[in-house]
């Protein structure tokens, strides 16, 4: 039972996994309390005569470590209870077995060891009278699996269960043979490789053996091709020469054809030359052309600026004209009303003298109202003389508008015509 860790500078070496003792209550042949223990650091088998209680230490081993009833040649596990004329009816058997992680000091003599701090663990198996059974960790409740994942880190084999080998297993493996001759035995190398676990690397050989033989059949299956290509191979050699004969006529027809665009190609730089030099001259005549065109480009584009400012003004003329009309329009129902209000005023003048004319022949009591009639005929006569001194000015503003429109007029119309 070993499990090496890493070394310290302190430890001076690796440490291993040891039993340090065994505590039984109730358990098989023991009643009460047992403790079978302290053991050597170097303890590995349990050896002695015929009922010295070998087997109810292995067997209490075996317990803890999680084995069936079965497989401790027992029916159930309420049989590991201890049962006497003394002790007839317990209801629970145990097992504690404690555990320490020590390293070996050669300095301290043949028994001499450190104990790793902290790494002191107490596993406990407790079955009872109606075939349960319960773990306890260190004093406090526990699972199967918590129990053998600890024991399994702390390097107990429990996949192989190779940790612990009974007297039985012992002359079994002495009676081996050294392999299997059939699928339902196991012989030393079958033992071997489940205990190394290459065992579970079967299948896959097993699926290696049979790709291998298939790209076995692959190979002789294309060896077969090469063999007949190698028979048309040989059999083409006396093509393969007329080929060859036939290659080297091409490569001199190449070497010809080559002389030959040799010369041409001479050829063709001397027309280059020449053309070079008609490229140039064109080249020149294309420029001059260009600046004419470029001059002609910008006297067209000063042309249209030019027309883009006249068709500007007439625009704004238009809009002028536009705007004298309606202010001539304007005007004139001025006028119009301005007349009306003309003819209103002198037609009730006209009929205010006479009324006057009538009252003044009514007699004296008329006369007050034909004084009031009187006295204002001056304001309404000034009011008519007002209206028509505005008329009189307006139809002068009209006369002017429309000069200033005509003169404007006539001198676009002469920018245009000179455009």
């Amino acid at each position: 039972l070993s499990k090496g860790t890493e070394p310290s500078p302190e430890e001076g070496g690796r440490s291993r996994l040891m039993i340090v003792k065994m505590v039984l209550e109730n358990f098989k042949s023991y009643a009460g309390i047992k403790e079978i223990g302290p053991f050597h650091k170097c303890f590995s088998s349990v050896v002695g005569p015929n009922g010295s209680g070998k087997s109810n230490v292995i067997d209490a081993m075996l317990f803890v470590f999680g084995k069936r009833a079965k497989k401790l040649r027992l029916n159930k596990v309420s049989e590991l209870i201890h049962k006497s004329e003394q002790h007839p009816s317990l209801e629970s058997a145990s097992v504690s077995v404690h555990f320490q992680e020590i390293v070996d000091r050669d300095d301290l003599g043949d028994n001499g060891y450190e104990v790793v701090p902290g790494s002191e663990c107490v596993v406990t198996r407790t079955a009872f009278s109606n075939n349960q059974s319960k773990y306890l960790l260190d004093g406090r409740n526990s699972t199967f699996g918590e129990v053998t994942e600890l024991l399994r880190q702390r390097g107990i084999d429990l996949d192989h269960n190779r940790f612990l080998i009974l007297q039985g297993e012992v002359e079994q493996i002495a009676m081996m043979r050294p392999k299997a001759q059939g699928g339902n035995e196991d012989g030393l190398l079958e033992y071997l490789e489940d205990i190394i676990g290459s065992h579970r690397l079967l299948p896959a050989i097993e699926e290696l053996g049979k790709e291998v033989e298939g790209l076995n059949e692959a190979r002789a299956e294309q060896l077969n091709r090469v063999k007949i290509t190698e028979k048309e191979v040989e059999a083409l050699e006396g093509a393969k020469i007329e080929a060859e004969a036939l290659q080297a006529k091409e490569r001199e027809l190449r070497a010809h054809r080559s002389s030959l665009y040799q010369l041409n190609v001479s050829e063709a730089r001397g027309n280059a030359e020449a053309l070079t030099e008609k490229h140039a001259i064109l080249s020149q005549k294309l420029g001059h052309e260009q600046a004419k065109l470029k001059k002609s480009e910008e006297e067209l584009r000063a042309s249209e600026q030019a027309l883009a400012k006249v068709e500007e003004e007439h625009t704004g003329l238009v809009e002028a004209l536009g705007k004298a009309k309606e202010e001539f329009n304007a005007f004139e129902r001025r006028d119009i009303k301005l007349q009306e209000d003309e003819k209103f005023l002198k037609a009730g003048l006209k009929k205010a003298r006479a009324q006057v004319e009538r009252e003044r022949k009514k007699g004296s009591d008329a006369e007050a109202a034909a004084e009031a009639k009187e006295k204002s005929l001056p304001a309404l006569e000034a009011g008519a003389s007002k209206l028509t001194s505005q008329r009189q000015k307006a139809e002068a503003e009209v006369e002017v508008l429309m000069e200033g429109v005509k003169g404007k007029t006539e001198a676009l119309r002469r920018d245009l015509e000179a455009a």
